[in-house]
């Protein structure tokens, strides 16, 4: 976790706290949230369909309708067909 939230400060200048905490995903994230107070809480997905999503439910849904202290920013992953809005890999030819 910490070599992520150094990884974000040096690829894309975002001051990032790394924290391990147990419990139902959801609950915990809005939970720190409110401890926190972070400019915005940035979740990803995992790719599932919307009726399994609605049936399961998923945390990044959660999230968003629960957290109140921060604004939610959902990111879809790879799973899903979209490219993720970080690309966090480095390249020494720039991108036409």
């Amino acid at each position: 976790m910490e070599k992520l939230a150094v990884e974000a400060y040096q690829v894309a200048m975002v001051k990032s706290v790394a924290r391990v905490v147990e419990g139902d995903a959801g609950k915990v994230i809005c939970k720190e949230a409110e401890k926190v107070k972070p400019a915005a809480v940035i979740v990803g997905t995992r790719g599932r369909s919307l009726v399994r999503s609605v049936l399961q439910g998923s945390v990044s849904e959660y999230c968003f309708h629960n957290c109140k202290s921060a604004p939610v920013i959902i990111v879809p992953g790879k799973e899903a067909g979209d490219e993720s809005i970080v690309d966090w890999t480095r390249s020494e030819d720039p991108k036409p």
